[in-house]
């Protein structure tokens, strides 16, 4: 479930102009990224033993880098984005500590109701024909979120949420892996200067654009990333993309810095599409 202002995250991107908040900006209590570690829940078909536990972690930022609570619920089936839901809350199983284990009854019951349908709580059985084909495929869970930083109005709070995975894989997707952010080709250092345009890169460690299968045979995953910063300063793309396989992309973003001095914090987020993420961060001075 999200609030109005939160519809951007969902596709759909704030007008332009002075009344409105640029998506790249941190004007109020944002989630930026969810990510989950593994990056999918799977069940291997080769072994009896249930799957670890996903242990979930959140990029959580406000203005002025005030501290941000995140609380997390496995949320029941329905209509996850419609008013009725309140997840966490009535409509979803806690994830203490951010960790969905299948040793949790609770979970087991949604799990169970998600992938047959029923609400008995039986524990999934990969092994059932009329549940393989569809494990194979994929069956979306939602992961609900609460972001607060203790403040009363609305800017300081924000709820959503995040999809995961639960398959029958032997192979599961694994997250994509940020190392750094370049200008001009090296790592991004202050000062930066003033009112000035600059050109920026995220880099992805070797192998995090996996090669997996679809109906149309092998693919290699095409990451996209999100761009955000603090301060005054103009992120001029939101999103930036990776070119791979012949595919176009370009990975880089332009920035203008602001026009009067301080520190700006940097955030990039990479997603591969199918349930991956990554991010990383720097703060650099700009000005004098």
């Amino acid at each position: 479930m999200r609030t109005p202002i939160l519809l951007a995250l969902a596709g759909a991107l704030a007008a332009c102009g002075p009344e409105f908040e640029l998506q790249s900006e941190i004007r109020r209590v944002r989630v930026l990224a969810i990510k989950a570690e593994p990056a999918e829940l799977a069940l291997n078909p080769d072994t009896s033993s249930p799957p670890p536990p996903v242990r979930f972690s959140s990029l959580a930022v406000a203005p002025g880098e005030s501290p941000v609570s995140v609380d997390l619920a496995l949320c029941q089936p329905g209509d996850v984005y419609g008013g009725e839901m309140e997840c966490p809350g009535p409509s979803g199983v806690p994830l203490p500590g951010g960790e969905l284990s299948l040793e949790d009854p609770n979970v087991q019951a949604v799990l169970a109701a998600v992938a047959g349908g029923g609400s008995g709580g039986e524990p999934v059985d990969p092994n059932d024909p009329a549940l393989r084909a569809v494990l194979e495929k994929g069956i979306p869970l939602f992961i609900g979120y609460l972001a607060q930083d203790g403040g009363e109005a609305p800017e300081n709070q924000e709820r959503g949420v995040r999809q995961l995975t639960l398959r029958l894989t032997a192979t599961p997707n694994q997250n994509p892996r940020l190392t750094d952010i370049l200008r001009d080709e090296a790592p991004l250092e202050g000062p930066l200067p003033l009112d000035t345009e600059v050109v920026l890169r995220p880099v992805l460690a070797d192998g995090s654009l996996e090669r997996y299968e679809t109906d149309e045979g092998p693919r290699t995953e095409q990451v996209f990333y999100s761009w955000f910063a603090t301060g005054e300063g103009e992120v001029k793309q939101l999103r930036s993309l990776e070119p791979v396989d012949g595919r176009p992309g370009d990975p880089t973003i332009k920035y203008v810095t602001p026009a009067t001095p301080g520190p700006v914090t940097f955030y990039v987020v990479a997603r591969d599409g199918r349930g991956g993420v990554d991010w990383f961060s720097r703060t650099v001075a700009v000005g004098p």
